[in-house]
C-alpha cells in the first residue's frame, strides 16, 4: 500500500488530503500551474534578452574591425540606437548605472551643514530644510542618489559648498548597471514612433 501523500498548510501542519477542501485544491493547483508557466515565460524573455544583445554586439563588432577597432564582441556598454533602412523599425539600448556612495557622504553632509550654519542670515528656513532633507534615508537604509546628484547643480561659490561637492564626487561608487531594451515600429516616417511593448502590465 502506498503512502499518503500529505498536504503541507500555511502552518507548515502535514493535512490528510481527505481533509483538505475541494476548492483548496482546486486553487493550489491553479496557482501552481500559472506560476510554472510564469516562469518558463521569465527564462523565455531572459533568453530573448541574450539574444538581442548578442545580434547587437555581433553587429557591433562588426562595425568596430571596419573602423580599425577591437572587434571582439560583446554586449553593448553604452546607449545606442540601431534604425533600419526604411526608418520604420528601431531598436535602443539603455544602459541605467547604480551609483552609491561610501562613507565619505558623511563627510559632505558635515561640510554642507557647516556652510548652512554661515549662512544662516540669508538662506530661507525651507532652503536649509530642502537641502538636508536629500540625505534622508529610506526604510531599508539607502540614500536617493539623484536628489544627492541634484545638489551639484545649484550654482553656488561659496568654498564649503564647493569642498562638499567634490567630497560627493569622490563618494560616488558604481556597484553595478541594467541594460534597457526598447523595440520601435511606425508606419511612415511622417509618424511618431510606438513601443512595442513587453511589458506584462501594458498588455
Amino acid at each position: 500500500m502506498s503512502e499518503v501523500k500529505m498536504w503541507i498548510n500555511k502552518r507548515g501542519e502535514p493535512v490528510h488530503p481527505d481533509l483538505v477542501p475541494h476548492e483548496e485544491k482546486l486553487k493550489t493547483e491553479l496557482v501552481n500551474k500559472i506560476i510554472r508557466r510564469t516562469e518558463k515565460g521569465v527564462d523565455i524573455m531572459t533568453h530573448f534578452k541574450k539574444y538581442v544583445t548578442d545580434e547587437i554586439g555581433d553587429y557591433m563588432g562588426m562595425m568596430r574591425e571596419k573602423y580599425g577597432l577591437d572587434p571582439m564582441r560583446n554586449s553593448p556598454k553604452g546607449n545606442l540606437s540601431i534604425e533600419s533602412y526604411d526608418g520604420l523599425a528601431k531598436i535602443q539600448i539603455t544602459v541605467a548605472q547604480h551609483i552609491d556612495f561610501d562613507e565619505k557622504l558623511t563627510l559632505a553632509k558635515e561640510k554642507i551643514d557647516e556652510y548652512l550654519k554661515e549662512i544662516t542670515a540669508e538662506a530661507s528656513a525651507d532652503i536649509q530644510t530642502l537641502i538636508t532633507k536629500v540625505f534622508d534615508v529610506d526604510k531599508q537604509g539607502n540614500v536617493n542618489a539623484k536628489m544627492i546628484l541634484s545638489l551639484k547643480g545649484y550654482e553656488i561659490s561659496h568654498p564649503k559648498w564647493k569642498e562638499a561637492m567634490q567630497i560627493i564626487d569622490e563618494a560616488v561608487e558604481i556597484v553595478g548597471s541594467k541594460s534597457y531594451i526598447r523595440f520601435l515600429k511606425r508606419k511612415s516616417v511622417d509618424e511618431k514612433w510606438e513601443n512595442i511593448s513587453l511589458d506584462f502590465a501594458s498588455i
